[in-house]
C-alpha cells in the first residue's frame, strides 16, 4: 500500500486530503501515515521467529505517539540515548525489548539502563565496559550486555551514514573481541547474551547483510566453544527505501535467508530497523512563498527551511517532491529553496513542476530524520507533526511558538 495517493488532481493520505490538511493546521506541516507505519512494522514482526526481537530505531523518528502506536504493536526499541530510553519507557515499551547503542553512554544513561534491567546495553569500546562493570558494581547488579562488533565493511551509502567501517567511532574492532570479553566474564557483572553490529543505513546490496552475518556467525561460534552462552545475533539495521527509484530490498525476503543460516547454530535474531518503518510513511508539507526568476534559473522560495527538513542540506538527500494540487501553470524547471540565510537551504534542484504562488508542495519520505533532526536555526518555529490513520486526523506534537522560543532564554 502507498501512503500517497492522488484523486481527481488532489493528493492525499490514506483518506485524508493533504490540501485540508495545510489549510486546518498551516505550514510547514509533518503528516504521518499511522496505516502505513504499521504495515512497515508488520512487514518485519511477520518475518521472524517468536524468541527473535525486532527494535525499532527511535532516532529515525521519536514522536512519542508514534512509539506508543510502535509498541501497541509488540516493537521493540533500539535507543542511543538515555532520553530516547526514557521516552520508549513513557510510551508503554518493556524493558526487556529495548536495546541501547552508542559509544558516548554517560554514567547516568548507565545507572538508567541497568536499574531498568533493559534487554541489553549494546557495548562499543573496553573504556565503555570498565564504565558499565563499575555501575553494575555500585548497583549490586548484573548488566544485560551484547558486544557491538566493527566489521569494516562499507554500507556503499553516504560517508555520513557509514557506521561499518574500520575507521568509524562504531564497535570494537575484531582483533579487540576476545580479550574484551575475557574481562566480561571474568568481572562477574556482564550477563553476555550476543554479539551486534550495524553495517550502516540505505542498503541496497543484499551481500553486504549476508558479509557482516557470516562475520558475526563466525565470532559467535569460536565464542561459544570458549564456553560463553550466546543466543543473540543483532544485525542491525540499514535496509533503503526508496528516494529516488532505488530497488529496495524486502525484509521477508532477506529475513528467511538469514533465519535459515541462523537456526542450525540455535542463535536468535535481533534487528534495529528504522528508516525502512517510519521513512515512507511522512511527507512535509511546505507553501510557495514566492517565483522569483533570473536570467539563468527559477527558484521556488517555500516556507520550509532546512532547519525544519535537514537532510537534503547535510547528505545533499534526494526527496521527491510534488504539488499537492493540480493546476494549469506551464511546468518549468525550478530549484526548490527555503528561507534560510544559508546557500545550502535547497530542497531540490532542476525539479519540473507547474507552480503558482500559494502552491503547497509535498516533499516525500520525510517520516525519518525529518522532525527529529529539525532546530531553531534563524530563530525560525519547529512544525507540527500530524497523524493520519484512515480518515482520523491527530495532532501529535503542537507548532512551536514565539514563547516557546524564549521560554528556556528568559526562565533562568
Amino acid at each position: 500500500m502507498k501512503a500517497l495517493n492522488r484523486r481527481e488532481g488532489k493528493l492525499f493520505i490514506d483518506e485524508v486530503s493533504l490540501e485540508d490538511i495545510a489549510k486546518e493546521y498551516g505550514t510547514p506541516v509533518y503528516v504521518y501515515s499511522g496505516s502505513k507505519l504499521k504495515e512497515n512494522l508488520n512487514g518485519y514482526l511477520s518475518s521472524v521467529r517468536e524468541e527473535d526481537k525486532v527494535c525499532y530505531s527511535v532516532k529515525s523518528n521519536s514522536n512519542i505517539h508514534l512509539l506508543e502506536l510502535l509498541a501497541d504493536l509488540g516493537s521493540g526499541f533500539d535507543v542511543v540515548s538515555g532520553n530516547e530510553l526514557r521516552k520508549c519507557l513513557e510510551a508503554g515499551a518493556k524493558p526487556e525489548d529495548i536495546v541501547f547503542s552508542g559509544v558516548g553512554k554517560t554514567e547516568e544513561e548507565l545507572v538508567l539502563a541497568i536499574k531498568e534491567n533493559i534487554f541489553s546495553i549494546n557495548i562499543e569500546s573496553e573504556e565503555e565496559l570498565d564504565r558499565i562493570i563499575k555501575t553494575a558494581k555500585d548497583l549490586e547488579k548484573k548488566a544485560q550486555c551484547m558486544i557491538r562488533i566493527n566489521p569494516d565493511i562499507s554500507s556503499e551509502s553516504h560517508p555520513y551514514i557509514q557506521t561499518g567501517l574500520k575507521t568509524s567511532k562504531f564497535g570494537i574492532l575484531r582483533e579487540g573481541i576476545d580479550s574484551l570479553v575475557e574481562k566480561a566474564s571474568k568481572s562477574g557483572l556482564i550477563n553476555l547474551k550476543g554479539i551486534a553490529s550495524h553495517v550502516g543505513s540505505q542498503i541496497f546490496n543484499k551481500e553486504l547483510i549476508f558479509e557482516n552475518l557470516n562475520l558475526l556467525t563466525e565470532i559467535a561460534n569460536n565464542l561459544i566453544r570458549q564456553g560463553h552462552a550466546l543466543s543473540y545475533i543483532d544485525l542491525g539495521g540499514g535496509l533503503g527505501i526508496s528516494y529516488q527509484e532505488e530497488k529496495e530490498l524486502k525484509p521477508r525476503a532477506v529475513l528467511e535467508e538469514v533465519i535459515s543460516k541462523l537456526e542450525p547454530l540455535n542463535l536468535n535474531l535481533l534487528l534495529e530497523p528504522g528508516r525502512s518503518i517510519s521513512g515512507n510513511t511522512g511527507v512535509l508539507l511546505s507553501k510557495v512563498e514566492y517565483l522569483k526568476k533570473t536570467s539563468d534559473l527559477n527558484f521556488a522560495v517555500i516556507d520550509s527551511g532546512m532547519n525544519d527538513l535537514l537532510r537534503p542540506s547535510l547528505y545533499q538527500a534526494w526527496h521527491n517532491i510534488s504539488v499537492v494540487e493540480t493546476n494549469n501553470q506551464k511546468e518549468l524547471s525550478y530549484e526548490v529553496v527555503g528561507p534560510v540565510c544559508e546557500s545550502g537551504d535547497t530542497f531540490g534542484e532542476d525539479r519540473i513542476l507547474s507552480l503558482d504562488e500559494d502552491s503547497i508542495l509535498a516533499i516525500h519520505d520525510a517520516g525519518a530524520y525529518g522532525h527529529v533532526m529539525s532546530s531553531n536555526y534563524n530563530s525560525r518555529l519547529r512544525p507540527p507533526e500530524i497523524l493520519v490513520e484512515g480518515q482520523e486526523i491527530k495532532v501529535i506534537r503542537r507548532r512551536e511558538t514565539f514563547d516557546d522560543l524564549l521560554r528556556q532564554e528568559r526562565d533562568v
